[in-house]
């Protein structure tokens, strides 16, 4: 992974940087397929075909006929969900790849560009964008289940604390709640505090049907889907998309949400950190904020929760997000993440979401015996 944040080179030098690290210790005859994820690359960063320079850059890198190129999907998330599909039919090594330059556009122009791809032409109609549909589930959320609007800022205050010993974190600075509760209204409840950031970034990892020595090992994976439209869910407070692929992960990897030890979670805004807990099992609905508030979420309690700092404060390179995680606990797992090492982490759980949560990917992993 690269470090995540503001970047001066442009979307092909992260591709790049990425792209060597990554293929450096691949057996190129073994390497069967490539799965780019990538959110908005023509939008973003003007380049029409991310795919086509992935080739390039694999084609100066890898021996031989380079191998095919697949994507880009719109999150790191869904680009391994269906790479690892691949790898379990075709067998051999499989890359999988995300990178997104975000950070040279101002928030209101990308609002205004991603726009059309987190609702559709009736939301946007209405002025819908993602921050405007992540403060409707907030406000259902907190009023539904009596949520104090003070938790959502202890979550902020957490992510930050373990962003500081994160050295490829986008922010490594530890924020109050005071500082929460001071920053900028964005879409109430939602203050800038709340929300992720903009950032630049890429991030890649190998998987294989024959993995080696130190491998982490995937042990149940699923997808859950939600009504594309907002105004359409049976229940605007939580995210059914998030249950539906736990309950199937939990199931093939016969796990349950107890038995997990480290969460990297969807938070793209704070508040939802506290909801896809509970839509996941961790808690039950309108408990999560009592278990952060005992310190159960933080790195050293019962489930580490975000230990990257999550994508509040590790940063949020939309279609790098699920891979982002994975580099995360792959640390975890590997008894290597340094001071914000969640102590005898054996099992880990990754959520990975699009949008409002309209679809999700959630993937358990182990580490090697």
């Amino acid at each position: 992974m690269t470090r995540i944040g503001r970047h001066d080179g442009g979307y092909d030098s992260l591709l790049a940087e990425c792209t060597a690290v990554a293929v450096r210790d691949l057996d190129p005859e073994r390497l069967g397929a490539v799965f780019m994820a990538s959110f908005a690359p023509r939008e973003l960063a003007g380049v029409a075909d991310p795919a086509a320079a992935l080739r390039a850059q694999l084609a100066s890198r890898v021996p031989g006929d380079p191998p095919a190129v697949f994507g880009p999907f719109k999150t790191g998330g869904e680009a391994l969900y269906h790479a690892i599909e691949h790898c379990e039919n075709a067998g051999g090594d499989v890359l999988v790849l995300g990178c997104e330059k975000m950070t040279h556009v101002d928030a209101g122009t990308a609002a205004g560009l991603l726009a059309p791809r987190v609702s559709d032409d009736v939301e946007k109609a209405h002025g819908a964008t993602l921050p405007t549909l992540a403060a409707l589930a907030t406000r259902a959320y907190a009023a539904t289940h009596r949520i104090p609007e003070s938790a959502f800022d202890e979550v902020a205050v957490k992510n930050h604390a373990h962003a500081v010993h994160n050295p490829l974190a986008h922010f490594r600075r530890a924020v109050t709640a005071d500082e929460v509760r001071a920053s900028p209204l964005v879409a109430d409840p939602l203050r800038r505090h709340h929300c992720a950031p903009m950032s630049d970034g890429a991030a890649a990892c190998v998987l294989s049907a024959d993995p080696g020595p130190g491998a982490l090992r995937l042990r149940g994976r699923a997808r859950g889907l939600d009504a594309p439209r907002f105004h359409e869910r049976e229940h605007p407070d939580r995210f059914h998309a998030a249950t539906v692929a736990s309950r199937a992960a939990y199931a093939a990897a016969r796990r349950g949400p107890r038995e997990i030890d480290v969460v990297e979670i969807h938070d793209a805004f704070a508040p939802f950190e506290l909801m896809n807990l509970e839509s996941m099992g961790f808690y039950e609905f309108g408990h999560a904020w009592r278990a952060l508030a005992r310190g159960e979420l933080a790195v050293g309690g019962r489930v580490a929760v975000n230990p990257s700092g999550g994508m509040k404060a590790r940063g949020h390179p939309i279609g790098v997000c699920g891979l982002t995680s994975l580099a995360e606990v792959y640390l975890q797992l590997t008894g290597a993440a340094g001071a914000r090492q969640q102590p005898n982490a054996r099992t880990a759980l990754i959520q990975s979401a699009g949008g409002v949560s309209r679809d999700t990917y959630v993937f358990i992993l182990e580490a090697a015996a």
